[in-house]
């Protein structure tokens, strides 16, 4: 019985002494997040200097708390250094999001709610909108179709009719790798819609040689790249658009509009903000339309947002400062870009329409392929564009 006795006793000591110690551990492990908290660690990337000084404006200077922001150099960036080195990252969603979305914090529901259910993201929250548009002449639409067209069919209606009043019906800046393969990506999503989308990203990002990928079937209709570019490279031998559209510059694009000799341009909402209101307030701005109703389609709309990296609770109050009313609406007016939160007044009539069109489609907001695909890659970007002229001319 002593010996029983002797036994429970060391046992008891033993249990004690390991309940101290666990007490002691989640006592330091609990002044030491604390610690850590004292500290939010901020990566910016891909966004420019404007954009970023924007947006660390929204985040409070406390006391208290240190704030150690990093505008990280473009290109191949490492993921897990991103991933173990900052609390909180700012830049487009697109590939490098993708890539961090399984290890990365849930969004606060309250901070979802704010905004429709379409571009919610409870992994990479959208903060401001920017869009691929189709800027339609107000006075090429008067003496055509009347409306905008509300269908593919009816945009390629519209591009024919408008042949007998302008020198050009469609242009864009070819010229720009970025906006070549967003035109490509919108459509293709016009087309086959997110189906075909999301298909091309992956084949893009699997490595899929030009050559294959071109006749690969990207939706369970027989549609394909090579579809879009035969399309495309018809274009210049139908009247419809400049022959070398291609190798179009942002400055043919302004001088073509400023001169009524367009029908349609495709553009960045952020581009378009650095047209002349004397030529840009001739024009309309629309989505590319889908080529049925009855197919879940998106915008291609790429959307500045934001990611939480850690369990960092100060980050984590901080992001719930860009999503309040004023503040979405005080962001749409800095940045001309458009707001997320339902409620929030937006800079104007365009970056309003991109909010309600983000909000209707069903497939959302998408980022344009140089964000999904190239993000930490131009010089894909660049073999991708290469590939695409040599196909259209």
């Amino acid at each position: 019985m002593a010996k029983n006795k002797k036994i429970l006793l060391i046992v008891t000591i033993i249990c004690g002494l390991c309940g101290v110690a666990a007490g002691v551990m989640a006592t330091v492990s609990s002044v030491k997040q604390k610690m850590n908290e004292k500290t939010v660690r901020i990566a910016f990337y891909g966004l420019s200097e404007e954009y970023v000084e924007i947006l660390k404006d929204r985040i409070p200077v406390e006391e208290k708390i240190t704030l150690k922001c990093d505008i990280l150099s473009e290109g191949k960036v490492d993921l897990a250094t991103i991933k173990g080195k900052y609390d909180m990252l700012f830049t487009w969603r697109g590939e490098i999001t993708d890539m961090l979305e399984a290890s990365a914090e849930e969004i606060s529901s309250k901070i979802l709610e704010t905004m429709p259910s379409s571009i919610r993201n409870k992994k990479c929250v959208p903060i401001l909108l920017d869009h691929c548009e189709l800027a339609y002449s107000n006075a090429v639409i008067d003496e055509t179709t009347g409306n905008v067209p509300a269908s593919f069919s009816g945009f390629l209606s519209y591009l024919n009719q408008a042949k007998s009043h302008v020198f050009s019906p469609f242009f864009c800046a070819g010229a720009d790798d970025r906006v070549l393969a967003a035109l490509i990506g919108c459509l293709v999503e016009a087309n086959g819609g997110v189906t075909a989308y999301n298909n091309l990203i992956q084949e893009l990002k699997d490595g899929t040689s030009f050559d294959v990928l071109l006749d690969k079937k990207l939706c369970s209709a027989d549609f394909t790249l090579r579809s879009i570019l035969d399309m495309l490279k018809s274009w210049p031998a139908e009247g419809i658009t400049h022959p070398s559209w291609f190798n179009g510059q942002q400055s043919d694009l302004v001088y073509f509009a400023h001169d009524d000799q367009v029908g349609v341009f495709l553009t960045f909402l952020k581009d378009h903000r650095n047209i002349s209101y004397e030529t840009i307030r001739k024009f309309e701005s629309f989505v590319m339309p889908p080529v049925s109703s009855t197919t879940e389609y998106g915008i291609i709309a790429p959307a500045i947002s934001c990611m939480l990296l850690s369990k960092n609770s100060n980050s984590k109050r901080y992001l719930a400062e860009f999503f309040t009313e004023d503040a979405q609406t005080e962001l749409s007016n800095l940045t001309m870009l458009a707001p997320v939160h339902s409620h929030a007044q937006a800079y104007d009539k365009q970056a309003d329409d991109v909010r309600y069109w983000a909000a209707s489609c069903p497939g959302g907001a998408l980022p344009d392929l140089y964000l999904a695909v190239y993000q930490r890659n131009p010089a894909g970007l660049a073999e991708f564009a290469k590939n695409v002229r040599n196909a259209v001319k």
